[in-house]
């Protein structure tokens, strides 16, 4: 199943977009995606692991362990909604390998420079590897197989659906599941037309 979590505020019984963003850093990572999905701002579903969504309270991105200090912590609203749909044609970025190239877009809104930080970096985390004389690991293995080539990377690392699809809009009418807190969100969801019976209370701390 693919999950898509949003604020029931930007929740709509239809056809939705990407809620708005006010972020400049962010909004260049997602322009430098746009280069090439075709299609910017973007939704953005998990496949298979509702925890990607943020439909959690609270959860921690991890950065590899050899891009020093960088770990974030983004603590998500009570008001979210998860909804569930069995297929989804989207446009591929794997989790992990967009979580450590991600920070590297945000300095500039120059596709050259962005692609040149991206390459910057995996370099210097292998630098670190090699200094160690320690093998790679995680992303870094796959940075190192695709011959330490950017666009071979993408095409072969980045862009493959392993956990996550964007795709320009989302029909949450045609959702198989939804999923909220409390029994104030169901009300309300039921109110905009959802179907009862596809509407449940969950506490998604043990799930994946």
């Amino acid at each position: 199943m693919y999950y898509h979590c949003r604020p029931l505020k930007f929740v709509e019984y239809g056809t939705i977009n990407p809620p708005p963003s006010y972020d400049i850093y962010w909004d260049r990572m997602y322009k430098w995606l746009g280069n090439h999905c075709h299609f910017y701002p973007q939704v953005w579903l998990s496949r298979s692991r509702s925890s990607l969504t943020g439909y959690r309270n609270q959860r921690t991105i991890k950065k590899s362990k050899r891009a020093i200090g960088r770990r974030q912590e983004v603590k998500i609203s009570n008001d979210s909604v998860l909804f569930g749909f069995d297929i989804i044609k989207g446009f591929p970025v794997s989790f992990d390998h967009w979580e450590i190239i991600m920070g590297d877009l945000c300095d500039s809104d120059n596709v050259k420079d962005q692609n040149k930080a991206i390459v910057d970096s995996l370099n210097t985390i292998l630098g670190y590897y090699k200094e160690d004389k320690e093998e790679p690991e995680d992303v870094m293995v796959d940075w190192v197989k695709s011959g330490c080539d950017l666009d071979v990377f993408l095409r072969d690392y980045l862009f493959k659906e392993v956990d996550q699809v964007v795709v320009p809009s989302l029909n949450l009418k045609v959702a198989k599941k939804i999923i909220c807190h409390n029994e104030k969100q169901k009300k309300k969801l039921r109110q905009m037309g959802f179907i009862e019976d596809r509407i449940v209370i969950k506490n998604l701390k043990n799930w994946r």
